[in-house]
């Protein structure tokens, strides 16, 4: 065959030792079939070697149609699963899956309005729908809150057990009480003082509590008696005792003033003389004001 797409013949001439080559035009049929072969070879060569890329671009564009439909239709699919996780949770509490009974255990300070928010209770909530890790991270969120765990008991009980932080000390700010962590954190409000906790009272005392702390544990004979460390203008301390006195503590070198009065103490028994007001302030010299012992006149015209 020529490159003409004829085919060539062989044909006897008049002479045996002659031969004459002819061509003879294909037939469009036939032309048309090895031009068809021909582009099925080539694709099948280019799907072989670009085969991986292919399947590439075709699922990009299934992930990006598909994307574009979700976009365009987010809101009715996100209402079609909240209708259907709805129903499903109606159907579970109707077959007497819903949560009827909540246990609470290892709180004290801990408000229980707090707690059942975020243990995230509702109307017709069923056990099975009910996630309990969602509401483990609400509880422990809690600034009183140190872990939660949570049960599931079927069919229908939760059982929710707590561990709080453990309060050092009670800061009392605007007439307000607060159990405080160890940092000086705020944990929980609290309606009165609790017993065998340390007071601190004023603006600004919560953040110098656990210095403070540490600074008293190093002198025990100081904290007996004591009812309140009282913080002036967030730059020193007061120390109140049960028997009315005050001292007063410089801004700097609070410990050597203590070390001064737990010597004084144990040479002198300050803590049972009349004293008001020990006042530490000063560096060369320890001012004192004793008890007023002044009897009280009564107004005139009543009776003495």
């Amino acid at each position: 065959m020529d490159r003409g797409g004829r085919e060539l013949q062989q044909v006897k001439a008049d002479k045996p030792s002659q031969a004459i080559v002819v061509a003879k035009p294909l037939g469009a049929d036939l032309v048309v079939r090895r031009a068809t072969h021909l582009i099925a070879a080539q694709s099948r060569n280019l799907w072989v070697l670009h085969k991986q890329l292919a399947i590439r671009l075709i699922a990009l564009f299934l992930v990006a149609g598909i994307g574009a439909a979700g976009i365009a239709n987010r809101t009715h699919i996100a209402n079609y699963f909240e209708d259907f996780s709805g129903r499903v949770s109606s159907l579970f509490a109707q077959a007497g899956l819903s949560v009827a009974e909540l246990s609470l255990s290892g709180y004290a300070l801990t408000n229980e309005e707090l707690l059942f928010g975020a243990v995230g209770l509702e109307p017709n909530l069923s056990l099975v729908n009910f996630d309990a890790e969602a509401a483990r991270v609400r509880l422990e969120a809690l600034p009183s809150i140190e872990s939660a765990t949570i049960r599931k008991v079927y069919p229908n009980s939760l059982i929710v057990e707590l561990v709080e932080k453990q309060p050092v000390a009670i800061w009392t700010v605007d007439g307000v009480n607060f159990a405080i962590d160890g940092a000086g954190n705020r944990i929980a409000p609290v309606e009165t003082p609790i017993e065998g906790l340390p007071l601190f009272v004023g603006d600004g005392a919560a953040d110098d509590v656990p210095a403070m702390i540490e600074l008293l544990r190093q002198f025990p004979t100081l904290n007996e008696g004591l009812l309140a460390s009282s913080r002036i203008g967030d730059r020193r301390w007061d120390l109140i005792y049960d028997t009315g006195l005050r001292i007063m503590l410089p801004e700097v070198g609070a410990d050597a003033a203590l070390a001064q009065i737990v010597a004084m103490e144990n040479q002198h028994q300050l803590f049972e003389r009349d004293i008001a007001i020990l006042d530490m302030r000063l560096k060369d010299y320890i001012a004192i004001r004793p008890v007023d012992r002044t009897p009280v006149e009564a107004p005139e015209g009543e009776q003495q």
